[in-house]
Parts: structure tokens; sequence; C-alpha cells
């Protein structure tokens, strides 16, 4: 007994402590069930997980207090009723929150509920800039890790782990199955175990990649402990990548070539595309702006945006780049696109063979559909016109559609049903719609309105800051420089008009014209001072880029929508023609139509053809066993000779034709 062991061994003078309670040992099938969970704790996951686990799985209580005290020693299990009873400790008040605020510690208090450790989420809420009133409020004060409280158990082995999965057999099954037979020691093979050269070839072999590169993290980890850190490492990364395709530039370089707009158009194809993912959001320009630190403790996204936040207006800028890059090209591609519908719809509405088909059509229609009310029709919707594939005949073999064309191809008109000879652009119009083609031409006027603003915006700033290098004289010195007083004009004209009070002048000066004639003087006087300054300034060569860049996309503008008016009335007339509505929007969904319509009558054409020439092979085949027949039956056994059937033949027809003269049957007749 532990009692008597105790009192033996303990030394002298010890005092004896009473016992400690024995822990409740458990049964083979506890023992399997619990084996489950223990393996759990020691992939590293937390205890709180774990013991969340086995109350879901509905485990019993005795096997939950043992795993949780072999887990934790110094944690206290309480079983659930005792724990309802006990008087609970009056939680530490929690911060409040606003509506708002509780929207976002919702989504983390899921994240507790679902067994993620608290050191996880709280990472998660960090990372994600969450104010530390919320933290607080989800994951109460960090007050340091508690003394009771264990790291998540890491794996000791040195190689990757063999991802298989586990079976936790009961012990009636577990003796039935061959894992069984591992564990005895009677057997006629000798067991194979690995030895220790086994292992570290095993360990050599399969090592984890993190362990080689252990020391060099751990370098990295000092390094990148001392850097300012102003972005978020993914996005750093993300634009360190993006500016190995301009290694052709230094940071200082290619800011200056995005304020001057790229006058030598360095930047060009998918390289200008790559530039609104370089440039920083206010947030990041907010960061880089407040950092007073030296270059050497910034990365290299942000010694880039370093570089950029001096740039006025830079996302103008950059889009001004684009469209000069892309303009002409789209420009190109939506005047096709007009021409394009303009052209379908003049050879829709001058087609001679649609004009027979659809009257065809209309008069078949009315024959099938006489008595009715949709019977008797002057016209039809084209949306009909797959309906003639779909209603069959009785027999379900022959459609409407296979009717009309054999009909015409029987009448000789073969070359009717082929549509497509008459509509040679309509498989490419029915990728297009006018709509569409509109919007792209709204995003080129403003694409050109933004670049005529950037060049003002350009010529203004280069333009103050020559003024304020000369600026224009406060005051001339001499009246012809400065243009005529209005002071003097005004009181001159008052003067005059009092000195001629007794006269009678025909039409006495009104001293208002007088002022407003000098004013308007000295104003133009300023003006031409004003150009002729302007004249003399010599902008940057990206402003005279984007001036002729201007020039000429107006003009390209111009004959864009030239095309849009005529394809928009093309459209708007074929609308009418083929009695739709809906104007210029619904000649997509009629132009895809009548495609659909052509190409389904030259498939019919195709079966048709199909099936005459399977009749033809039949009947031919058929032709060719009759002759088969009648040779089979001469090669019979007890056939009679060809020519005496013949002669049968002509006795059974004409009885006095083939009898010999000198005949038996004759001579016995004369005889008698």
């Amino acid at each position: 007994d532990s009692k008597i062991v105790l009192a033996v061994l303990a030394p002298p003078g010890a005092e004896q402590k009473p016992a400690a309670p024995v822990k409740n040992k458990l049964s083979e099938q506890d023992e399997v069930i619990a084996t489950k969970y223990r393996k759990m704790l020691k992939m590293g996951i937390p205890l709180d997980g774990v013991r969340h686990k086995m109350t879901q799985d509905g485990v019993d209580m005795k096997i939950v207090s043992v795993i949780v005290s072999e887990a934790d020693p110094s944690a206290k299990f309480e079983d659930e009723s005792v724990a309802k009873a006990a008087p609970k400790k009056s939680a530490p008040k929690e911060p409040l929150l606003s509506d708002e605020d509780e929207t976002i510690a919702s989504k983390y208090r899921n994240m507790l509920k679902v067994c993620i450790p608290k050191d996880a989420v709280r990472h998660k809420m960090t990372q994600e800039g969450v104010s530390d009133k919320i933290i607080d409020a989800v994951l109460g004060k960090e007050n340091g890790p508690s003394k009771g409280a264990k790291t998540p158990a890491k794996s000791s082995s040195k190689t990757v782990r063999l991802h298989w999965e586990t079976r936790n057999l009961a012990p009636e099954q577990f003796k039935k199955s061959i894992f069984a037979k591992t564990e005895k020691k009677k057997r006629k093979l000798q067991s194979i175990n690995p030895e220790e050269d086994d292992i570290r070839k095993l360990e050599e072999i399969f090592q984890k990649k993190n362990s080689i590169a252990s020391k060099t993290k751990n370098i990295k980890a000092e390094v990148d402990s001392s850097m300012a850190k102003l972005l978020d490492l993914t996005r750093a990364n993300n634009i360190a990548i993006s500016l190995k395709a301009f290694n052709d530039f230094t940071f200082r370089s290619l800011a200056e070539t995005i304020n001057d707009l790229d006058p030598d158009t360095k930047i060009v194809g998918e390289r200008v595309h790559f530039i609104p993912n370089l440039l920083p959001t206010p947030k990041e320009i907010a960061a880089v702006k407040k950092y007073k630190g030296d270059d050497d403790k910034l990365i290299t996204a942000e010694l880039f945006f370093r570089q950029l936040i001096s740039i006025k207006r830079i996302e103008d800028k950059v889009q001004v780049m684009r469209t000069m890059s892309t303009f002409e090209e789209q420009a190109e591609e939506v005047r096709a696109g007009f021409k394009t519908m303009q052209q379908v719809c003049a050879q829709v509405m001058n087609s001679e063979k649609l004009i027979q088909i659809l009257e065809l059509i209309l008069n078949v229609g009315n024959l099938m559909n006489e008595g009715t009310l949709d019977g008797g029709v002057e016209a039809f919707r084209f949306d009909s016109l797959p309906k003639l594939s779909q209603t069959k005949s009785a027999d379900g073999k022959t459609t409407v559609l296979d009717y009309i064309i054999k009909m015409v191809i029987e009448k000789g008109e073969r070359d009717t049903l082929f549509l497509t000879d008459e509509f040679p652009d309509m498989q490419e119009s029915c990728r297009l719609s006018i709509n569409d083609l509109k919007s792209d031409l709204n995003t080129l006027r403003n694409d050109y309105k933004l670049c005529k603003a950037e060049l003002s915006s350009l010529k203004r700033d280069q333009s103050s800051k020559k003024k304020s290098a000369s600026s224009l004289p406060k005051k001339a010195k001499d009246q012809g420089e400065a243009g005529p007083d209005p002071r003097k004009a005004l009181f001159a004209a008052i003067k005059s008009r009092g000195s001629q009070a007794d006269a009678k002048p025909k039409a006495p000066p009104d001293p208002r014209q007088a002022l407003f004639a000098a004013i308007k003087s000295k104003k133009d006087n300023t003006n031409a001072q004003e150009e002729s300054i302007e004249s003399n300034i010599t902008y940057t060569p990206g402003v005279g880029k984007l001036q002729s860049f201007v020039d000429h996309s107006k003009s390209v503008l111009s004959f864009t929508e030239q095309d849009q008016d005529a394809a928009v009335r093309a459209c708007k007339g074929l609308a009418i023609y083929c009695g739709e509505e809906g104007g210029e929007g619904s000649v997509s969904t009629l132009l895809q139509v009548l495609s659909d319509f052509a190409a389904s009558l030259e498939n019919g054409v195709k079966k048709y053809d199909e099936r005459i020439e399977r009749e033809r092979r039949a009947k031919k085949k058929q032709q060719d066993k009759m002759p088969r027949k009648n040779k089979e039956k001469e090669n019979e056994p007890n056939a009679p000779p060809k020519s005496t059937r013949q002669m049968l033949k002509a006795s059974s027809l004409q009885p006095h034709v083939g009898l010999m003269k000198n005949s038996p049957r004759r001579d016995a007749k004369n005889e008698l």
C-alpha cells in the first residue's frame, strides 16, 4: 500500500501529508475513446478546444477530467452541474461598444466560438487594423501570459508530416485486426523496426524545408525588426514585383517621367497598365509623409512611394498616359464596330432572298392557322422564326422548316435558302451591340476631357512658376505703358459737362461711358501683356506632347461621332423595316435571330441532301438484289434448263410455236 511505503521510506521527522486522492482509472473502452483526444493535444490543439470537442461529442465526464488533468495538472476541472451551482465571479466590465463596433466585434467573437486560439484572433484583429477598444472588448485586456497557460505543442520530428487518416478501433475490433498482430511477441517472422541509421536516413530524405532556412529567417527577423514597416508586407511585395518591369528606371526618374507624362514614350505596352497598381492610396501617402526617418529603414515600395508623394494629380496623370497610349486603337475599334453595324443593316434591307423566304413563311403560316385569330395576318415578329424548327408533323419526323426547305428545293430555288451569301458581315455583327459601342464612345469622350483638363492644369502650374519669377510691374514709368487712368477720364468728362451746362449741346457726353471705356482699355492692355508673357513661356516636353495629342484626338473623336450617327440611323431604319419596336436598341437581338435562322436554313439543306442520298443508296441496293435472286433460281438443282423454260413459256402462249415438224406425236396422229 502507498501509505506503508511512505511510512517506511520517509525520512525521520518528516510530516506525513495526507495521501492525494487516487485518480479515476479508465477502462479499456474508455482508453480507446481517450486516445483520440490525446492525439489532438499532441498535434498542438489548445486544451480548451479539445475540451469543447469532447463536450460536443458527448464524452463521459470521467474521461474529460482524466484528459484535462493529464494535460494541465494545475487546472481544476469541475463538472458542469457543480460549475452551475458554484457562484459566479463578477466578470470585469467590458468597454461599451457602438452598434458599428459591435458589428465588427461579432466577426471575431464567432472565431472564438469555433475554438480558434485567442492569440490568433488577436493577431488577425491587429493585422486588420481593429481599434484597441474593440480588441479589449472581445479578448479582454492583455496582462501577459498566465502561469498555467501552455504553448501549443510543436512537432519534435525533424521530418515532414505524413498526412494519413487514423482509426480508433474498439478493443474487440482491434483484436481482430491486423494491427493487433504487430504487438504480439510470438510470431514466425521477426519484426522489422527502423534502427539508428535508418532513422538518420529518413530525416535526411524527408527533412522539413523550414528547418533548412531557419538560420536565415532568424537573421531576416532581426533585420526586419529595425525597419520602418509603413506598408502592409503583402502589398509591399506585390509592388516590388511590379517594379521589376521598370528596371531601366530609377525611382526618381520614373517619378519624373510620370510627372511629365512620359515625353519620350518609354512606358508603352503592358507597362502602361502596371502603373495604376503602383500608385499609393491616401492612407499610404499619409504614412509615408508622416515618416521622418532615414531611407535605410525603408523597403523598396516605401522608397518608391516617397518619390511619388510630391506629384500633383498623380492619378489623373497616369490615366492621361494610358489614354494617350490606347486612345487611337480604341477609337479605331469603335469606328469599325459602327461601320459594321451600318453595313449589316444595309445588307439586310437590300436582301431579295430574305423577302422570298419571309413571304413563303407568311403564306405557310396563314394556311396552318386558317380559321383562327392568328390566321390571315400580314406580318409576324422575327422572334417567331425559331418556332419553325420546333413545330413538328404528326409523326414527329418533319418540322415546318424541313417542309419549307423541301418545297423551295423542289421548285428549283435552292440558292434562295443560302442567306449568308447576302449577309457576309452578319456573324461579326452578332458580337456587337449598338449600346455598348455608344458607351465606349462616351468613355473616349471622358478620357479626352480629362486630357484637356490636365493640359490646362499643367500650363497653369508651369506659367505660375514663370510669372512668380518675373511678375508684372505694379506701376509703369509712363502713361503709355500703364494705360489711361480711369479716374482722370471720369473727372474730365464731369468737368466738360459742367462747363457746357449753359450751352445746348446736341449730345452731352456721359461720364459713365468714359469710365467704362478707360477700364476696358486698361483690361485689354493687361491681357495683352499677359499673353505676351505666356507666349514667352517654354513648357516641358510632356505638355507639348499632350497638346499634340489633344489636337489630334479631337479630330478622331469627331470622325467617330459621325460614324455613330450613321450607325444609329441605319439601326433605326432596320428596326422600322422589320416591324420591330425599340429603335436601335432592338437591332442586336434582331440580327442574332436572323443569323440563327440563316444557319438553320443551311443545316436544313444539308439534312435534306443527306436524306436524298440515303434514299438513293437504298433504292440502288434494292435494285442490285433483284438479279441475284434470278441467278439463284437458275442455279437450283431441280430447275429445268433455260431453253426448256422458254419453250414451255412460249407454248403456253402459242401452242403451235416450238413443236417440231417430224415429232413422233404428229406421225402417230397422221397414221390414225
